[in-house]
């Protein structure tokens, strides 16, 4: 939370700064904009909008990149649960819980007391 006085009146006026990153990233980036913008009637100094320049930027790329994983990581859960037989509702003779309850029912078929020794409990 950033707390202003206007000058003219005295009144205090309250911003709050965004939580998230995506929202802080982009407000930055609005900032850097603007004193672009402005040119040399920017209130900001050049220094300050260099440094959160230098800051923001990679904070973007880190950021696109943490999306990138989170979604590969999304997509790889995906795939395991589907090779394992977890997802409602699809099912695959070929998934690994149909695989291993087969593997189930012929050791209890053929050696039954050496059920233990397969991992099963």
């Amino acid at each position: 939370m950033v707390t202003m006085n206007d000058n003219t009146t005295n009144a205090a006026t309250t911003y709050t700064l965004p939580q998230q990153a995506e929202a802080l990233i982009k407000l930055a980036e609005k900032i850097i904009e603007q004193h672009g913008n402005s040119g040399p009637q920017s209130p900001v100094k050049p220094h300050l909008i260099a440094d959160l320049n230098s800051r923001v930027s990679p904070a973007r790329a880190r950021h696109e990149q943490g999306l990138r994983y989170a979604r590969m990581a999304e997509d790889a859960f995906a795939e395991r649960d589907e090779l394992l037989g977890k997802i409602p509702g699809r099912k695959s003779e070929l998934d690994v819980r149909n695989l291993v309850e087969m593997v189930v029912e012929l050791v209890k078929e053929h050696y039954p007391d050496s059920v233990q020794k397969w991992g099963f409990e």
